[in-house]
């Protein structure tokens, strides 16, 4: 099996576990879907305490960023038919990590994009196409088209369709929590400063791109910090997905 379309991955081939909080029994996920030179940027550095790899991959810990130092771990479920779980051999020390499928590694799946208050367009072309690719399935989402990343308050939270008050969402308090945002192929993702996609925003526009953009919010510029979004809005080819599309 392929996880694998026109050579992104659509699904994680591992995640990193960081056990936040002992008390709470919180673990807090970063899904991997390729190499990362520097975990920083997805705000997830020296926070492994363990992993999950899919069968079919292989992931190399390092110690420094740009897969420096010498190798902490390799967890390698190449030939594995069920998910591999370990803890890391060197707790809270990931800088960097190498992800491989099959052998061949995943490198350059992401793009990494820097954006100041109120870029990009929040105007769309909505096309006659919503079901091209891995990602929608009947008209229905099966994967998720964005994720908002913070390693203290929930870890990555799936975006599967336009959130209006992340307050509520997913019945809890998520807005104001987002280290960095992860836009899949074929999708735009707006972050709005308020409820019902209003106020400052960010519009990190992925429809026809070929990689995964990481952005991190506190580095969009003056007007926008770290964990400010309290709406966001999902477009998959330029149309819009509402809750009411595919949650009954």
């Amino acid at each position: 099996m392929s996880y694998l379309y026109n050579g992104v991955p659509f699904i994680p081939g591992a995640y990193l576990v960081n056990g936040a909080s002992n008390t709470q029994n919180e673990l807090f996920q970063l899904p991997i879907f390729g190499s990362v030179s520097i975990l920083s940027d997805m705000g997830f550095q020296n926070q492994d305490d363990a992993y999950y790899v899919l069968p079919g991959y292989k992931l190399v810990i390092y110690p420094d960023n740009n897969f420096g130092g010498t190798i902490t771990q390799t967890l390698d479920n190449t030939s594995g038919t069920k998910i591999m779980y370990s803890n890391t051999a060197s707790f809270n020390n990931a800088q960097s990590v190498k992800l491989y499928y099959k052998n061949e590694e995943l490198s350059g799946k992401y793009t990494y994009s820097l954006y100041t208050n109120n870029s990009g367009s929040t105007t769309t072309t909505p096309t006659s196409n919503n079901t091209n690719g891995p990602y929608k399935l009947l008209n229905m989402p099966i994967f998720p088209g964005a994720y908002l990343i913070d390693s203290g308050a929930f870890g990555s939270l799936p975006i599967f369709y336009s959130v209006s008050d992340l307050r509520t969402y997913p019945g809890t308090e998520t807005s104001d929590s987002e280290d960095c945002v992860l836009v899949m192929p074929g999708y735009k993702l707006i972050l709005w400063f308020d409820s019902n996609f209003s106020g400052t925003y960010v519009a990190i526009d992925n429809t026809t791109g070929s990689t995964i953009i990481v952005g991190k919010s506190n580095s969009f510029g003056t007007g926008w910090t770290a964990n400010s979004a309290t709406s966001c809005q999902l477009f998959y080819n330029g149309n819009q997905v509402l809750q009411s599309d595919i949650v009954s």
